[in-house]
This record gives C-alpha cells, structure tokens and sequence, in this order.
C-alpha cells in the first residue's frame, strides 16, 4: 500500500481494541461468518468449515440446537464478551454462553502502526511496493505479573527486536501480523506472522546456560521461560490470526483475506526461503478455513497498482511454474 492508502485505513481504525481471547473463539467468529442467516447442522456438516461444528466453543450449542442453527445465536458466541448473559433468549444459547463464561480470558491489547514505508521495500520482505499495515498484539495484562514475578521490567530490551514492528513503551508486543490492503477490491493480504518475544527469551535462556550455568539469574529467566511458553506458546498464533480477521473484516470490511504459502510467499518477498515456522504458514490458515488456490491476488499482477514491473514480473516467473504445475501459492479465506 502506498502512504495515501495506509493513511486512509488508519483514519479508519481506533488507536487501540481490547481483545479478549477465550479457548477457540476463532470456531464461532469463523462459522458465523461463513454460514447463511439459518441453516442447519446437517447441510454445515457438508461444507468445508465442518470441522468448526466439533470445536468446544461451538459444540454445545449444537448439541442443543435440534439440528437448526442460526447466525445471530453463533455470533453471540463469538461476541461472548459484550453480551449480558441475562438478557439471552434462548436455552440452547445460554447454555453455550455459560460454558465459555467459565473459560479463563486474556485480555490482548491490539495496537497498530505502519512498516516499509520509505525503506527500500525490495529488502524488506514486503510483496509490492509501498509499506504494510501492522496489527501488533500486545500482551495480556496478567502478563506484567508474570514477568514481574522472575525479571525486572526493564530487561524488556532483551526481547524486542527494534528493527521489527513492535511497541517499545506501554505493554510488550506478543506478535504482530503485517498486511497489505487493496481497498478498491475489499481484499487484503497477510504478509507476515511473526513473534519474537518468546524467540528471544529462549535465546537469553541458552545463552546464560553457556556463560554460567549456575547463575541465579539463569534460574529466573529459566522459571520465566517455562512459565511464558505454558500461557502462551500455543495460543498465540489464534489469537493475532482471529485479532487480524476481526479488524479486517468487521472493522474494515474486506471481504476476501490472502495468506502466503511459504514456497511462493519466499519469491513475492523477495526471499531465498522463508526461515518462519510452517506451521504458521501451512497449519495456521488451514486450521482458520483457508482454502490453498492456485491463484495470485490482483493486488500483486502486473497492473498500475505495482508500479516496478520489472521486478513484478522476475517475482512472479517462478510462482505461475508452479501454478502450471498444478501446486497451490497462496491461501485464501472468502467471508
């Protein structure tokens, strides 16, 4: 996106959300998003997002629904935390709403900011020219507590990256995603998801054991690191991925979201190979309903909107080979 674009989507966004995360809230966001206004269980079971019927958040509501579902119930689901569970009708709704009211939620702080924007986007991992938006999530609250129980605050520097998107003041960023917008299309593409916090923490980790592995210190960023990774290694992939389709779609609008495959997401940002974990890129987006397409975002074809063509042109070769070829190079979720 160029500056007049991203100037235009942050206009449009807060400077802040608080998203409360609880166990599988993406389930009810995704159905109730993919789903017609009422349906019924048997004809979800034959669509590709079956598998969202079986998940805890969304389970208990089907077992009561006697085989009808209607949007408006699932949403609520997925926007537990703004309802007053005494004013719900229905049995089969409450009952639901009452098991994820049971559930502990974390309390995310999304923030956003720009990146690439006058730096040479070629080197920068960006798939055209111009810069990115960038949701940062930063950490619950109950996170300050935590690190607060083992380290100093201030070390907070050990575990950022400053040449990366995050906060340096208030809370920490968890992880960031960077995206690019095609507003005219109500399209986006997810460029990047990234974390680097808990990284950088094992990091610090092993190499304290090198230096002196009886150090005292060593023991409180070990008890750090154990007890970090337990609340949030697993969790914080579905939570920037459900954060970034909350603010794209419900706050944006866009309708179609893209996410790099990593093969051909290496070429389009000008990389050797991607270096992120393929979970993120493979696991991820299939587990959030992404279908894999052989297809290429018209963002990123040739076109006035990607004024280097030369350099549009040498990224693409190696992705149609392999769209000829029959292999998918892109994911993409229709909401």
């Amino acid at each position: 996106m160029f500056h007049k674009a991203l100037t235009e989507v942050r206009h449009r966004l807060p400077d802040e959300i608080t998203f409360n995360y609880y166990t599988d809230r993406q389930s009810p966001w995704l159905l109730a998003n993919l789903m017609p206004e009422t349906t019924t269980v048997r004809a979800v079971r034959q669509t590709r997002w079956a598998k969202l019927l079986d998940r805890p958040a969304v389970k208990p509501l089907v077992a009561r629904s006697g085989g009808m579902l209607v949007r408006s119930d699932v949403s609520q689901l997925a926007h537990a935390d703004v309802y007053d569970l005494d004013r719900i009708a229905g049995k089969a709704l409450c009952g639901a709403l009452e098991t994820l009211w049971q559930e502990v939620w974390q309390d995310y702080l999304v923030t956003f900011t720009t990146y690439g924007l006058g730096q040479g986007w070629q080197c920068e991992q960006i798939s055209r020219e111009g810069g990115n938006l960038v949701l940062q999530l930063g950490f619950p609250t109950d996170h300050a507590a935590l690190m607060g129980r083992f380290l100093d605050p201030e070390t907070r520097w050990k575990f950022e990256e400053l040449n990366h998107p995050v906060r340096g003041e208030g809370r920490p960023t968890l992880a960031w995603a960077r995206l690019d917008l095609d507003l005219d299309r109500g399209e986006a593409l997810i460029e990047e998801v990234q974390s680097d916090w808990l990284r950088l923490v094992a990091y610090e980790v092993t190499s304290l054991r090198a230096r002196s592995p009886q150090n005292r210190n060593l023991r409180a960023h070990q008890d750090y690191m154990h007890a970090l990774f337990a609340r949030y290694a697993k969790v914080w992939p579905k939570v920037v991925m459900l954060a970034t389709l909350h603010v794209l779609c419900d706050h944006l609008g866009m309708r179609r979201v893209w996410m790099h495959r990593p093969e051909a997401g290496a070429w389009f940002k000008g990389m050797e190979q991607d270096d992120a974990p393929r979970s993120l890129y493979m696991d991820l987006p299939k587990s959030f309903c992404f279908e894999p397409v052989s297809e290429i975002p018209a963002m990123l074809r040739l076109g006035p909107w990607n004024r280097n063509q030369r350099l549009a042109r040498q990224r693409m070769r190696p992705v149609k080979a392999m769209m000829q070829n029959g292999y998918p190079v892109f994911w993409r979720l229709d909401l």
